[in-house]
């Protein structure tokens, strides 16, 4: 299919939005999974604009036993199936994988978000020969393989499952991950029970993509990532003797645990959230570095 082959015009913009926000996070130094988001959002709204015409071009499409095009093995992550498989996508992409990509680089994310998102991709074709005419998009692929990743290099981080509602227990990354393959293996046999729920899922890819993310990430962290984003991390040696019970003390373990700012200053609150003040038993805040109490006791934490 040549580029004037394209069935809607606008074919050719979504390829050029995605460049974009590829080479506009490589090149200017910003997150990878939030121009991806980006490109995400601007492409929905080109299959908005286009009635879905843009996903005979982009999208991964069996028919009778011939794929697409090659480059729809990275431009289906880029389309949706409708609002509701847009915005979970994106949460994933916004609320956990930036925390995940400050950590490995830039360049580790990218393959594990494209490689991982065309093996999973790989995955689903291979274990739907016998069905024709199938149609495959989303992020979910890519977004399973960070996950898979996430939970292999740093399985005690944690997280509150997209969702930091208060009252809303996070959990570690390693649950998180074989939670979601559960749920996946469970998808895949309601329709075995007449549950149309779970159907239209490309579970197979999300799995196929967890487990080569969880398999690959040491391998991937083998190459070369230049500079890895860390910033100053949050002192903490004012509050070891404030943990006093072995729940204060797990936390502060996290914190200390912790090499990315924004995850221990996480921990370092929740601390702070339940700890109390040596003085008067009451609870203590945190404010500009400096812990303090109503009965006037101050400290700073570093």
């Amino acid at each position: 299919m040549a580029v004037l082959d394209f069935v809607s015009p606008f074919s050719p913009v979504a390829i050029v939005v995605i460049a974009v926000a590829v080479a506009y996070a490589f090149g200017r130094k910003a997150l990878l999974s939030l121009t991806l988001s980006v490109a995400i959002l601007v492409v929905f709204a080109l299959q908005v604009l286009t009635d879905d015409r843009i996903l005979v071009d982009l999208a991964l499409i069996d028919v009778g036993g011939r794929l697409s095009p090659p480059w729809t093995w990275v431009t289906f992550q880029f389309l949706h199936a409708g609002p509701t498989h847009l915005m979970l996508n994106l949460l994933g992409l916004l609320l956990i994988a930036p925390v995940f990509e400050e950590r490995i680089g830039s360049l580790r994310f990218a393959i594990l978000f494209f490689v991982g998102g065309a093996v999973g991709a790989a995955g689903f074709v291979l274990l739907n020969l016998s069905q024709f005419g199938l149609i495959l998009v989303g992020a979910s692929a890519g977004i399973s393989a960070i996950f898979g990743a996430y939970g292999r290099l740093y399985p005690r981080d944690r997280v509150a499952l997209f969702l930091p509602l208060p009252g809303v227990p996070s959990l570690p990354v390693l649950e998180v991950v074989i939670g979601f393959l559960v749920l996946e293996t469970v998808l895949s046999f309601l329709p075995q029970f007449g549950i149309s729920f779970g159907s239209n899922v490309a579970w197979q890819a999300h799995v196929v993509a967890t487990i080569f993310g969880f398999v690959i990430a040491p391998l991937v962290m083998r190459i070369p990532a230049g500079k890895v984003r860390v910033g100053k991390a949050t002192p903490i040696g004012g509050l070891r003797d404030l943990a006093t019970t072995p729940e204060l003390t797990s936390l502060l373990e996290e914190a200390e645990r912790a090499d990315i700012p924004e995850l221990r200053e996480a921990w370092v609150e929740k601390f702070v959230a339940k700890a109390r003040c040596p003085q008067c038993a009451g609870p203590v805040r945190l404010r500009f570095g400096r812990l303090a109490s109503d009965c006037g006791w101050k400290r700073r934490i570093g």
